[in-house]
């Protein structure tokens, strides 16, 4: 299967908001591994990058809220 441009970049966009909120989930929790915890943050960071640079700045302040979470 091939997707077009369009669909691909409508694929990265869902996907990256579904990993923020699993990491919004698991920034509430207090079983969650600090290994795991890290590398969310790792990843989280990675996308608030791309997402940043390509216009969804709007995002920006979820993500970081959901990074200091994890990280506490």
């Amino acid at each position: 299967m091939r997707l077009s441009d369009d669909e691909r970049d409508r694929l990265v966009l869902h996907s990256a908001f579904g990993l923020i909120l699993v990491s919004q989930w698991m920034a509430g929790r207090s079983d969650i591994e600090p290994e795991i915890r890290s590398r969310l943050r790792t990843h989280l960071e990675a996308l608030e990058g791309i997402l940043v640079n390509t216009g969804h700045d709007w995002i920006r302040q979820e993500i970081e809220q959901t990074q200091a979470k994890l990280q506490a």
